[in-house]
């Protein structure tokens, strides 16, 4: 499958593209947040996505549209792996809100997440406060040498010593992230099903499919299983740390890359940090 996915090398070029389109990516999720109201479904808000998607050039997906209100944002209890799918729950004043896009251009996979309150709401500052530290540490822990595991057992300590719950380990696959890749744009288009774009997800369930069967190294996923015992390898990753407390949940994702023995975020200038940097000046 080499041939058909990229995961990579690459180039500067192709670099600049992940970051146009991630910068796409999150400018139709702040049109989406800016253009909800109250009263409106979770359903409501991923048909909008889709459609600003669908008109900025994406013609598939990752995985589907996720928007998350309220106490959904902390995935509470024995919160599922697809319980994140959109529902009929109604947009109040003062939710927390996730929307989550993993939209594909140009065979660019992106995935994003965009974080923000509906209203005044105290606890989602303080969990956003908090939420500010893990970006500057996964970078320290994974120039230390860490495997994935070890990077992903830190995480863990510090969300519990700041007083807070570890949301990622509910995602699909208990992810904390997870590989992006490139795939060649061919004249064809394959049959999609649910709006997924099938050769991106069949590649990442075939490399899923090698690490368990003995290639840790082949693995996309970054978690805290057997198959996650190697150092992260070279390449782009959507690094995602969700934390909660008291019913709401908050996250980041954005692309890390890996170049050998260095690691640093694709882009400084997107909506959460502008939000970081904007409260550290007010502060």
């Amino acid at each position: 499958m080499a041939f058909i996915i990229q995961q990579d090398c690459f180039s500067d070029a192709q670099l600049e593209k992940f970051r146009h389109h991630q910068r796409r990516s999150y400018e139709i999720l702040e049109d989406c947040a800016a253009s909800l109201k109250a009263g409106m479904t979770e359903q409501d808000a991923a048909r909008i996505m889709r459609k600003g998607f669908h008109l900025a050039g994406a013609r598939g997906y990752f995985h589907v549209p996720v928007v998350l209100f309220g106490d959904r944002t902390a995935y509470p209890g024995a919160f599922g792996p697809f319980e994140a799918i959109s529902t009929d729950r109604v947009l109040k004043h003062g939710d927390a809100v996730i929307l989550d896009a993993a939209p594909i251009f140009d065979g660019y996979k992106i995935d994003t997440s965009y974080a923000f309150r509906f209203g005044e709401n105290a606890p989602f500052d303080a969990a956003d406060a908090a939420l500010v530290q893990f970006r500057d540490l996964l970078v320290s822990l994974i120039q230390d040498g860490l495997s994935y595991r070890e990077v992903a057992w830190k995480i863990d300590d510090r969300i519990k010593e700041t007083g807070f719950e570890n949301c990622h380990k509910k995602h699909i696959g208990a992810v904390l992230g997870h590989r992006l890749s490139y795939a060649p744009q061919y004249p064809i288009r394959m049959p999609k099903i649910w709006g997924l774009a099938p050769r991106q997800v069949s590649w990442f369930f075939y490399k899923s499919f090698q690490s368990r069967l003995g290639a840790p190294a082949a693995t996309p996923n970054w978690n805290a299983s057997r198959q996650c015992r190697t150092k992260p390898r070279d390449g782009l990753w959507a690094m995602e740390p969700h934390i909660a407390r008291d019913g709401v949940g908050v996250k980041f994702e954005e692309i890390l890359v890996i170049d050998k023995d260095k690691a640093y975020w694709l882009d400084d200038d997107l909506p959460h940090t502008r939000r970081w940097a904007a409260h550290k000046a007010a502060a």
